[in-house]
């Protein structure tokens, strides 16, 4: 439909500029160049673009209109598809694992979070103007329209979403337990990890709705997860850091850290709290808790020598690098063909939560 609503739009436009031309053309000296370039042709093409977006909005209603009439004719308007129904795309809460069903007429609006679309005949990507193949993702506010003899269901694969329906639908029960971000689904590498971890409290999100699975993690960020891994033990001494202040959220994981021998800063008295933890130290750090925290054996550790980036591990990194990839904890990637560690790129939350979760599966 927009692709010829579009075009419409630039007709109307091209005749306002078509009858400006000539009328300068035809040496009428009320109208200058300036005018012309500054005030006349944008307000044209602005027309042109407002009547093209209205003519396209009507078509959506009518078409709508038709659809739903359709489907009453179906369901005899009782309006009963399944016993739900909204009258607008109103935002609403979804959760992991549900599914949402709606049939001839129905409409929705993915606004937060991922979904994918299963259907039986045609539904419609209003916003783009094209038909969503059956198995696709929804995109991120783009609204859609259940075409005629059609069904249409919703997964939804973020643990939290936020999506407007309207018409009449059916609902299926999700997951039971599930994590309250949008940018956290089933469809990601580090789903399973990041549940793992907020299930049992060690991280929480960059906000109510937001794990932020691509940010680097802090040094405090860890030494706080850690801490809690512990039980949260109180520290009656420990070493002080010039730049921890004591008043600060992270002060008592960081002074127990010290306390255990997990961490010893950065130097010259700092621990650095807001500077990212690399993926050496997160191993360093793993490997002292478990060696001078709970007082495991952590000799033997496997083979660095397939990896093509030895020369960027820190001399003090190795022996917990080493034991960190023997035990799984943390494994390389294939750049070019060439498998690396990248022990001096800064470890996202993402990384971090696969790490902690293979730590306590395998250690504790």
């Amino acid at each position: 439909m927009k692709k010829y609503l579009r075009p419409l739009g630039l007709v109307l436009a091209f005749a306002m500029l078509t009858a400006g031309a000539y009328a300068a053309a035809s040496g009428d000296s009320l109208i200058s160049l300036r005018y012309l370039q500054d005030t006349f042709f944008p307000k044209a093409v602005q027309t042109g673009e407002e009547t093209a977006g209205k003519a396209l909005q009507e078509t959506y209603d009518d078409a709508l209109d038709a659809l739903n009439a359709v489907h009453g004719a179906i369901t005899g308007g009782s309006g009963s598809g399944g016993g739900y129904y909204s009258d607008t795309l109103q935002r609403r809460a979804w959760s992991d694992g549900q599914i949402i069903t709606l049939t001839t007429g129905g409409g929705f609006l993915m606004e937060e979070g991922s979904a994918t679309l299963v259907h039986t005949g045609a539904v419609i990507d209003i916003t783009a103007g094209s038909e969503t193949a059956s198995g696709a993702a929804l995109i991120p506010n783009h609204r859609y329209l259940v075409g005629e003899n059609t069904e249409a269901a919703v997964t939804v694969r973020s643990g939290a979403a936020a999506m407007g329906v309207q018409g009449s639908y059916a609902l299926v029960a999700g997951k039971g337990q599930h994590t309250p971000f949008y940018d956290v689904s089933q469809l990601d590498w580090f789903y399973t990890p990041v549940g793992y971890a907020y299930e049992r409290g060690l991280f929480s999100g960059v906000d109510a709705g937001h794990f932020s699975p691509g940010t680097a993690m802090n040094r405090a960020m860890l030494m706080s997860v850690l801490h809690r891994l512990a039980g949260s033990p109180a520290v009656v001494t420990s070493p002080a850091f010039h730049d921890v202040p004591g008043d600060s959220w992270y002060a008592e994981a960081v002074r127990w850290g010290a306390s255990q021998g997990i961490t010893s800063g950065t130097g010259e008295g700092n621990f650095s709290p807001n500077g990212q933890v690399t993926r050496e130290q997160a191993v360093a750090m793993l490997y002292n808790y478990a060696s001078k925290h709970m007082g495991l054996d952590v000799s033997g550790g496997g083979s660095l020598s397939g990896y093509g980036d030895l020369n960027r591990l820190s001399d003090w990194a190795r022996p917990a690098m080493s034991w960190a990839v023997s035990q799984g904890i943390i494994s390389g990637a294939a750049n070019n063909g060439v498998l690396t560690l990248d022990p001096q790129r800064g470890a996202t939350r993402a990384e971090m939560a696969t790490m902690l979760q293979a730590f306590c599966e395998k250690i504790l």
